[in-house]
């Protein structure tokens, strides 16, 4: 375990020295945020306008509808930006409008994607919801951490070959499995930057929710304080997901047959691969 921690620090330090380099490649989970954030607000406040009811069936079909426009979002996004990754390590640095025009012919399959995985996760969600206490725990975390091994790669599957979600599931399983075991539960994958800005920001956010209950005077400033802990939050999110995505078509590659950038010791990502427990 603590050699899996290790490697993920180290990781996560060559994988931020590379995204550094082009600093524009955060713009897209930013957008993507943006993106949800108008999501959430066009189909909830239609909704509710056009129901005047929280509780009416309609809602169910809003959070459906905003699940899979979100997960779309994210999807499409993200191979926008591992486009615009693969030229800016190719020396050929495109545009913002050049990476989403080379990211059309893939709009298809990223909605089949985001249709795909939220029936899978509602699926989930209702089996756990059968379940009272521990139990309910117990088949949520197998199930989360199942899926989440089983999609692991499925973003840089579709980039690379423009596939449906059950091709895409199928090849990354297959990559997982043969480069990396039927033990694979993930990466290890920890950025020391990131988890600053994370970890900065809920404590402000909770300093400023537990010090707004005592000190009513100090309302606003304390608004103000804990406004400043979400932006840090929401760029430890923000820059973790950039290096997330462009390690996961690093390794997509690597066990493809390509080489690593020089910029990761195969013997730090081997070092960072977590091993889960066989049930």
């Amino acid at each position: 375990m603590f050699e899996n921690i290790k490697s993920g620090w180290k990781l996560g330090m060559a994988v931020r020295n590379t995204v550094m380099k082009d600093k524009s490649l955060m713009v897209y989970p930013i957008l993507s945020i943006i993106m949800s954030m108008i999501l959430f607000i066009v189909i909830f406040v239609f909704s509710f306008v056009a129901v005047g009811a929280i509780k009416s069936p309609v809602y169910l079909v809003a959070i459906i509808l905003f699940y899979i426009a979100s997960t779309f979002t994210s999807t499409y996004i993200s191979l926008v930006l591992l486009i615009a990754y693969k030229n800016f390590i190719s020396e050929n640095r495109i545009s913002m409008k050049e990476a989403f025009a080379k990211a059309r012919p893939y709009w298809k399959n990223a909605l089949k994607w985001a249709i795909f995985y939220s029936i899978i996760i509602m699926i989930l969600n209702i089996i756990e919801s059968r379940f009272q206490g521990a139990g309910r725990m117990v088949i949520g975390f197998i199930g989360s951490m199942a899926i989440s091994a089983a999609v692991f790669f499925v973003v840089p599957v579709i980039l690379e070959k423009n596939v449906g979600p059950i091709s895409a599931i199928k090849d990354s399983i297959k990559v997982i499995y043969s480069k990396f075991g039927k033990t694979f539960g993930g990466i290890a994958f920890i950025d020391l930057y990131s988890l600053i800005f994370v970890v900065t920001g809920i404590l402000i956010m909770v300093a400023s929710v537990i010090l707004l209950g005592s000190f009513a005077l100090l309302e606003m400033p304390l608004i103000i304080t804990g406004v400043i802990g979400l932006i840090l939050l929401i760029f430890g999110i923000i820059f973790a997901s950039t290096m997330t995505q462009v390690l996961k078509l690093v390794i997509y590659d690597y066990a493809n047959g390509g080489s690593l950038p020089e910029w990761i010791d195969k013997e730090i990502l081997d070092g960072a691969i977590k091993k889960r427990r066989r049930f």
